[in-house]
């Protein structure tokens, strides 16, 4: 019997995060400028905020797949990305229980996709983690970047 994908993304994040030792920050970062890149290809330029949050929240959910439910808002200032059933938080979760760093390459995906695909400067605002594990929401800071 096979396990479900969850335990296997828990399961490979886990050792992810344990093989790159003191590589996490340029790995995490890696890992959110190829997603941009890629959602680049996929969606092309979006300038309004609205637009750019229904198809990055796409992205995640189709593209990417890593969670139960996803759902991203988007206005003047801000982005805000609620993610419920994260599959990589679990594995976070373990490396936590154990005193390991974590890593969570969302943060940097919304960064760079907001400064390529939305031409904005944006910083992150907060992660609130209201929930149980793999529950979060992202909160972005945005401000026009395009001349």
């Amino acid at each position: 019997m096979s396990e479900s994908p969850r335990e296997f993304i828990k399961r490979y994040h886990y050792a992810l995060v344990k093989g790159v030792g003191d590589r996490l920050e340029n790995l995490k970062s890696r890992i959110g400028s190829t997603w941009a890149e890629e959602f680049l290809r996929k969606s092309g330029n979006i300038d309004e905020m609205s637009d750019f949050a229904a198809a990055y929240e796409d992205f995640l959910r189709r593209e990417l797949n890593f969670c139960e439910d996803v759902k991203v808002e988007g206005s003047d200032g801000e982005l805000m990305v609620d993610i419920k059933g994260c599959h990589i938080c679990f594995g976070n979760d373990e490396l936590r229980k154990e005193g390991s760093p974590t890593m969570c390459p969302l943060i940097p995906t919304g960064l760079f996709s907001l400064r390529r695909v939305a031409g904005k400067n944006a910083s992150l605002a907060r992660v609130d983690k209201p929930g149980p594990v793999g529950e979060c929401r992202i909160v972005y800071q945005v401000k026009d970047g395009r001349s």
